[in-house]
């Protein structure tokens, strides 16, 4: 990874404060995926703390930091840029896919141990993963979630 460790807690503690000022407001209040926004922050951490987990192969760092870049750059299917912070929602669908790749190579351990918020991290995992159908339809996912194996 490219970015210091102070790089990635300014895009972090951005990340909460974007997200938390969009649910104060009226239209984040009632965006229909809210409630999975508020894990956006906990997800890209826990990205980041499993891709310097020594106990996760190469090629998994490598799927993680894809995950990660796909979080920070400014470009995807769901831009930030464009609609604000509900845009998050791919970033944490691609996130999520990478995550479950991890615990189905390796072990569930590597999720807990990392993991930051209030509720269990792989029911999140899980959860989020579960939007894949809703948030993106027609093969989207699928076609983009390819390119995080190779």
């Amino acid at each position: 990874m490219d970015q210091t460790r102070e790089e990635q807690e300014n895009f972090y503690f951005k990340l909460r404060n974007k997200i938390d000022n969009f649910l104060k407001d009226k239209t984040g209040r009632n965006h229909k995926y809210a409630k999975y926004l508020l894990f956006a922050p906990d997800i890209f951490y826990l990205l980041i703390q499993v891709v310097r987990d020594k106990r996760v192969s190469g090629k998994d760092k490598a799927m993680v930091a894809g995950a990660i870049s796909y979080f920070i750059l400014p470009l995807d299917l769901i831009p930030e840029g464009l609609i604000g912070p509900g845009g998050y929602i791919d970033d944490l669908v691609v996130a999520s896919f990478v995550l479950q790749t991890i615990v189905n190579n390796l072990s569930p351990d590597i999720i807990r141990d990392h993991w930051a918020g209030d509720e269990d991290g792989l029911s999140v995992i899980n959860k989020i993963a579960g939007l894949s159908d809703k948030v993106l339809k027609n093969g989207t996912l699928p076609a983009l979630l390819k390119k995080f194996q190779k």
